[in-house]
């Protein structure tokens, strides 16, 4: 794994906590202040006119960062099948040797069972493991009506933690579709210069927006050399309609007007 690789995956694992500051400025005290004289006589403190809190612009919505929530502690899915899965050295489960997104052609059917002492509570309509997620039936429902093309799927088998197969059925999902539609100019994102490429990262509190003529008719995708998949806002409210209503798993990237 070269190096663009190994901080593209790191970028994506970490979790950013974002805190409000109130600024506070460093004034000397009112009776320190040389108040304005009008007519030889020293104004009042009351005719200082206190700074006032300015609300940030909203955002426009129109692009998120989808994926899972991680509340409510961990589904605790350990590969039960892994060494028929994973050959070394490699460790994780992934795309296959010369693949950048999608599935190898597994020997068999990989099975998903939660481990008690990781175990918190059922899988969700949307998970992750390794570099893949693991998806509801009904989600994959929605992805693959609105945009088939920007997704792949494979069979799996998910367990209770009761030893009984998860219902309605899951899936492994990857999403496929990779494309360069930034629009450098309208975002706000830092990024560093690796081997002569730009690699962007969504730290801190980013204002993406792409390109609409390059994203054509795109709903779900991931950005070049950025870490993350996005969709747009139509993909997001068909979730939303499918009874998939956690906001945590959407994350405004929008600009701000």
């Amino acid at each position: 794994m070269c190096l663009a690789d190994l901080f593209l995956r790191a970028t994506s694992e970490k979790r950013y906590i974002y805190y409000s500051l109130r600024n506070h400025s460093l004034v000397p005290d009112a009776d320190e202040i040389e108040a304005p004289r009008q007519g030889g006589q020293k104004l009042s403190n009351d005719h200082i006119s206190k700074t006032k809190r300015v609300r940030a612009p909203k955002r426009i919505g129109a692009y998120f960062e989808l994926g899972p929530t991680y509340s409510g502690g961990s589904h605790g899915l350990e590969l039960e099948n892994r060494n028929k899965l994973i050959t070394p050295p490699r460790v994780l489960l992934g795309p296959g040797p010369g693949q950048k997104h999608g599935f190898p052609a597994f020997p068999e059917v990989p099975r998903f069972r939660p481990e008690k002492e990781a175990y918190d509570r059922p899988p969700k309509d949307l998970e992750e493991f390794n570099f893949y997620w693991i998806v509801s039936q009904r989600l994959r429902d929605v992805l693959e009506r609105i945009d088939a093309a920007g997704v792949a799927f494979a069979d799996c088998e998910v367990f209770h933690i009761s030893g009984k197969l998860v219902e309605p059925k899951h899936y492994l999902c990857d999403v496929t579709r990779e494309i360069d539609a930034i629009d450098e100019i309208a975002s706000k994102v830092g990024y560093e210069v690796i081997e002569g490429e730009k690699y962007y990262t969504l730290a801190g509190d980013p204002e993406v927006s792409f390109k609409r003529e390059v994203l054509g008719d795109a709903h779900i995708f991931r950005q070049k050399n950025m870490p993350g998949v996005f969709c747009d806002a139509l993909m997001k409210q068909a979730i939303v309609d499918a009874g998939i209503k956690n906001p945590l798993h959407f994350r405004d990237v929008s600009i701000r007007r």
